[in-house]
């Protein structure tokens, strides 16, 4: 909080000399020179004797230094009095955090949509990405976290907690490295012919339903494989040690280092959220309305 020049003063008194304290701030001499310069003439006062060998203090510099010192310290108390209090005031939220769907995604939008905002911290809690257990932990909303960031679309969540949009997710396909497609920039739909492609299971994801739909009516020569009801990293496992493709999201390229993600040539997304409880906590609904608005202004604003 204090000045610039009375740090390089405190400093110049403390160590002698123009020439270290400079060396101290990543300075050179003549700017710290300058400093104590401009000080002197602010003041009025002749704060250092100056000589070959350094500098040392006049009386009036002695006064000064003392006073400095109590000022220096009384800053930093005051900074870390204000942090403290703001800490206090801060409301925490607990954001779930996985490897498929880590809690940083939602930290990052927040700051970069918000970046003065101080409202609230962000604490994360880790999850397994498990199919078997992934409905407990969206049963957990509200009680052991508040949210969880990732693609969500399926209807079984659906009924356990709701769901915010913040942004669409290309649909795409992961290819193991060892695969003739794998040298390919972008596919189109015609290099899936006489593939298997491994999907989530029909029934549950509703956009991926939709898109199936479509994709077996239209090219019935691709070979869809079930991949359950929701994936983990079994199931990019399982694609890379049995040569199979699998349809993904741009957001896990590189989730699995042996697979390589690819657009492709269709206009098909899926919804990227938060899941919260359906009745989430004031601290949480009031987070919720924030980010609803801060991604309606983004939305709003010029391109």
């Amino acid at each position: 909080m204090y000045s610039r020049e009375l740090r390089t003063f405190l400093l110049a008194a403390e160590k002698g000399s123009f020439t270290r304290a400079a060396e101290a701030l990543f300075l050179t001499p003549a700017a710290v020179m300058k400093q104590m310069n401009q000080l002197e003439t602010r003041l009025g006062l002749t704060l250092f004797v100056r000589t070959s060998q350094g500098a040392s203090l006049t009386e009036a510099g002695r006064i000064i230094y003392e006073a400095a010192r109590r000022i220096a310290a009384e800053s930093e108390e005051a900074v870390l009095a204000a942090r403290a209090a703001e800490a206090r005031s801060a409301q925490t939220l607990r954001v779930g955090s996985s490897f498929l769907n880590p809690g940083q995604r939602l930290i990052d939008l927040w700051h970069r949509l918000a970046p003065e905002d101080r409202t609230y911290r962000f604490r994360l809690v880790p999850y397994d990405d498990d199919r078997r257990q992934i409905l407990s932990v969206v049963a957990s909303l509200g009680s052991r976290v508040d949210f969880l960031a990732g693609v969500f679309d399926s209807q079984r969540m659906a009924e356990l907690a709701d769901f915010l949009e913040l942004r669409r997710c290309p649909l795409c396909i992961a290819v193991p490295r060892s695969h003739p497609l794998a040298r390919k920039r972008r596919l189109a739909l015609a290099d899936l012919h006489g593939q298997r492609l491994f999907v989530v299971r029909s029934g549950d994801a509703r956009t991926i339903d939709r898109v199936m739909t479509v994709l077996k009516m239209t090219h019935p020569q691709i070979l869809f494989q079930d991949a359950g009801w929701f994936y983990d990293m079994d199931t990019f496992n399982t694609c890379e040690m049995t040569g199979s493709l699998l349809l993904t999201l741009d957001i896990w390229a590189g989730v699995h280092p042996s697979l390589v993600t690819l657009p492709v040539e269709w206009p098909y997304t899926v919804p990227w959220g938060l899941l919260y409880a359906k009745h989430p906590s004031p601290e949480a609904a009031r987070f919720l309305d924030a980010l609803r608005e801060k991604r309606d202004e983004a939305a709003r604003a010029p391109l």
